[in-house]
């Protein structure tokens, strides 16, 4: 409870370009930068940036690859709290871990024991035909 009392009072301190507050957004585009989004809801969010945005308490339930592909967000430690990915973005940004090169034993367990060697290859199929 006294860390997100802290992350608030760092918020309160932060003039945000635009503030929304438990709203629901079914499809998101565009970019959008130091915005304040608390307590909100997601659902399609291929083609969106959220650059430098304040998602605290925010949930993300989108399904499927096609409407998570684009999706760019900045990450920090303020920004993030309580942030709930579905479980279709909390594979994909897992998989776009394991795409990357070095800590290959880390990434070996993440698509083994965490994605699944099926989920994830279906998850790549799904990517390199939507990405034609």
């Amino acid at each position: 409870m006294l860390q997100a009392l802290r992350g608030l009072r760092h918020k309160a301190l932060r003039n945000f370009n635009d503030s929304h507050i438990k709203e629901t957004f079914t499809t998101l585009t565009g970019n959008k930068e130091n915005e304040l989004f608390h307590g909100c809801t997601f659902d399609k969010v291929a083609g969106l940036t959220l650059k430098d945005c304040v998602l605290t308490d925010s949930k993300f339930v989108t399904k499927g690859v096609e409407n998570a592909l684009g999706f760019t967000v900045t990450l920090d430690c303020h920004s993030f709290t309580n942030v709930e990915l579905s479980d279709d973005l909390f594979d994909l940004l897992l998989l776009l871990l394991c795409k990357g090169k070095g800590n290959t034993d880390k990434r070996r367990k993440l698509l083994f024991d965490v994605i699944g060697k099926e989920r994830a290859a279906e998850l790549l199929d799904q990517m390199k035909h939507l990405e034609r």
